[in-house]
């Protein structure tokens, strides 16, 4: 029997799901996404590992498993970010550098080389397909067995109670992405944080996903109608959805407030002004 990495269980053929921080996959020497200790790889046969999404809990051990021969695949617009997780941490601090006891952890990670485009994928051990909203690049691979790997595309619901306000750019791409997810003809749907759940159970969990976007659409259209700064904003929907009091969970929602509040201007939705040289937003009556 050929090798696999150790904490391996296999969910269906030849796919195997590795358990860990991060969810990771593997058949037949593709591996989608890396747990974060590499021992779990030791003799293992691994070509090719493709990248769901620029953050660094799913690359953690990559530049390890490159150095030993594997290549390395990521999205075009996520590409940067796997060499250089600084640009993601950058990016949530309006470019200027914060302190690393300001930013997630799971931000922060050693960068890999990327060898080609997830876009280009041409494998038969997996199909890739575009699952935007999380990141710009964001993709889920689609095994020969009938295995979505849908990295953080979907959040199972039972997350849900540890992160009440999932990190996303673009809350309404999120949703198409479920959408797409729920059309996927497949066997088992393996989420990057969670375990892997049958296809039809995952229907709960794709339209309880859905469910809380569409209530923090409407918490943040009803908080607005006073109007709101844009730190205000932030502050009363990381209350309202029970967030943690520290400075990783601040940045996390201000990037995503600050994506359901483009949404909702660009939906004519609510509208922008500033004051006194803030930002205000305000539910459009």
């Amino acid at each position: 029997m050929p090798a696999v990495p150790d904490t391996a269980t296999r969910l269906s053929g030849d796919t195997y799901v590795v358990p860990g921080l991060t969810n990771a996959g593997y058949i037949a020497g593709l591996g989608i996404d890396t747990s974060e200790d590499e021992a779990h790889y030791t003799q293992v046969p691994l070509d090719t590992l493709v990248i769901t999404h620029g953050h660094a809990d799913h690359f953690s051990v990559a530049y390890l498993l490159r150095s030993s021969g594997a290549r390395v695949i990521a999205a075009r617009d996520d590409a940067a970010m796997v060499e250089n997780p600084d640009i993601n941490i950058r990016g949530m601090f309006s470019w200027a550098k914060p302190s690393d006891k300001m930013t997630t952890k799971l931000f922060r990670g050693i960068g890999c080389a990327v060898d080609g485009y997830v876009e280009d994928l041409d494998d038969p051990r997996a199909t890739a397909i575009s699952l935007p909203g999380h990141t710009l690049g964001h993709h889920g691979l689609l095994t020969a067995d009938g295995v979505l790997f849908t990295g953080d595309a979907l959040y199972l619901r039972e997350l849900w109670e540890q992160h009440p306000l999932p990190y996303a750019i673009d809350p309404g791409m999120v949703v198409a992405s479920l959408e797409r997810i729920a059309s996927v003809q497949c066997e088992w749907i393996v989420p990057a944080h969670g375990r892997p759940v049958s296809r039809e159970e995952a229907e709960e969990h794709l339209a309880y996903h859905i469910e809380q976007v569409y209530e923090v659409h409407d918490l943040l259209l009803e908080g607005l109608v006073p109007g709101l700064t844009t730190e205000q904003a932030v502050a009363y929907v990381s209350r309202r959805r029970g967030l943690a009091e520290n400075a990783a969970a601040y940045w996390l929602a201000v990037t995503t407030v600050k994506g359901y509040l483009g949404e909702l201007l660009a939906r004519g939705e609510i509208e922008f002004s500033v004051r006194d040289h803030a930002g205000w937003w305000q539910t459009v009556s």
